[in-house]
């Protein structure tokens, strides 16, 4: 099981990989200072670093190489993001599953929801320098996604329509071009239909209350499914 993001990202799947028998690997950008209660305002991660991820990527691989067995890439808010770009940059590793939740797959979008001074904002602004062509590079694009679906990845992705989540991130997680538009795409990409997950949870809860579910295939909230035709479910959408 791996997760990306530094401590506090691998601390909220910890007990999850003891409850469900799986080694965890966590993932740290070398710059984040995040290493523990009260140190929030040193952290920096790393926003689709193309060397982390190459990286990360490498030391996955030795480490599979010795335990063998299932591959799960698993992430929640911004480890949601972290893993999903590792995996669709890096399909070598070919992942039995990919799960996102309560995250965003599009980094520009991200950006776009977030006010200029806000902490989130100011870390993507000195990762990627602002530039818009950089964002989008780091991002878990259509393309990379669709590869691993026809490589026979599973991927799961939910995320919450909760009015509180609206507030809170501002449609970040939830807008249409947070994951639908690229779900979509992906869609329309390998030509079937790709499902994903709707909830009205707080943001994180879904991994909280209904990890083991989600790791047995059980997946909380309202199924809707992403068409090649590119048709996106009001339902998907805050």
């Amino acid at each position: 099981m791996v997760t990306s993001g530094g401590w506090a990202y691998c601390e909220q799947v910890r007990k999850l990989a003891r409850r469900t028998g799986y080694t965890l690997v966590c993932g740290r950008f070398y710059k984040d200072g995040y290493l523990g209660p009260g140190l929030r305002s040193k952290r920096h991660v790393d926003w689709g670093n193309p060397e982390y991820l190459a990286s990360h990527a490498r030391k996955i691989g030795v480490l599979r190489a010795r335990t063998g067995g299932e591959l799960i890439l698993i992430g929640v808010s911004y480890s949601g993001f972290g893993v999903a770009t590792l995996a669709a940059h890096h399909p070598e590793l070919h992942p039995s599953r990919l799960i996102v939740i309560d995250s965003y797959l599009d980094l520009v979008a991200r950006r776009s929801h977030a006010p200029d001074s806000s902490p989130t904002a100011r870390e993507i602004d000195r990762e990627t320098h602002g530039s818009e062509a950089e964002m989008r590079r780091r991002s878990a694009s259509s393309q990379g996604l669709a590869r691993l679906v026809r490589s026979g990845t599973r991927i799961a992705v939910m995320w919450s329509v909760s009015e509180e989540e609206q507030r809170r991130y501002h449609g970040a997680t939830c807008d249409r071009t947070a994951n639908a538009a690229t779900l979509s795409r992906v869609a329309g990409i390998v030509g079937r239909p790709v499902p994903a997950w709707v909830t009205r949870s707080r943001h994180g809860t879904t991994l909280w209350h209904f990890g083991t579910d989600v790791i047995e295939g059980r997946y909380p909230g309202v199924k809707v499914v992403f068409r090649p035709d590119g048709t996106i479910p009001d339902e998907s959408i805050c």
